[in-house]
């Protein structure tokens, strides 16, 4: 695997096999400036990667519970480092180690440093669960109104979104005019299937808030 001589920028971590799937492991000597502060610290990792990488990117753990249960952290105990969707559009730009380092890894560490020093984040964080989601596709289709966001949604399921019908987004013109080129964006940036998948997740937990 090429990442394995990339490990040679971070000297305190090392390769572990297990059934022959690679695990990085050891403390990873985190240090950035950030709006003229320093942070600096050292966290025990396990970093996970997926048989199926470099199409999906690796997964990571903290092991000394530095970084508290309530700070985005799942229930498997893998780090949330953003919402599935964002991760995955990232990690894909560039398929490597030192992009999950450098834009996902690292973002994550100095958000907790700095929440942990200033009781808030630095850049705003997602909710858990599927709220979060919602404010992730509101973000990536450029929706200003959750209910437009969720309204998408429910038409995209029913496979309604049609080039000659009104988008559902409310800006009263056609959808291939509106965000007709934005949703054939992410259908073939995201893995297949993967829009419809994250809709049924995101209006199941709505109607599981509401309606039961």
């Amino acid at each position: 695997m090429r990442e394995l001589g990339v490990v040679s920028q971070f000297p305190d971590l090392s390769w572990r096999w297990y059934n022959d799937i690679p695990v990085l492991k050891g403390f990873y000597q985190f240090k950035t400036e950030y709006r003229g502060i320093l942070f600096q610290d050292s966290f025990n990792l396990e970093i996970n990667f997926p048989v199926d990488y470099p199409e999906k990117s690796p997964t990571v753990k903290e092991l000394d519970n530095k970084i508290p249960a309530f700070f985005h952290r799942n229930s498997d105990g893998y780090l949330c480092l953003c919402t599935p969707v964002e991760q995955h559009l990232t990690f894909s730009q560039a398929p490597t180690l030192e992009n999950f380092m450098l834009n996902l890894l690292n973002p994550y560490l100095l958000s907790w440093l700095w929440y942990d020093r200033f009781n808030k984040t630095p850049w705003g964080e997602r909710k858990h669960g599927y709220i979060g989601l919602v404010e992730s596709y509101q973000d990536l289709l450029k929706l200003n109104d959750i209910r437009h966001t969720i309204s998408f949604m429910v038409e995209f399921v029913k496979n309604k979104l049609h080039h000659k019908e009104n988008c559902p987004c409310g800006s009263g013109r056609l959808f291939r005019k509106c965000h007709g080129n934005i949703v054939l964006k992410y259908e073939n940036s995201l893995p297949q299937g993967q829009l419809f998948y994250d809709f049924i997740f995101i209006l199941g937990g709505l109607n599981e808030k509401y309606f039961n």
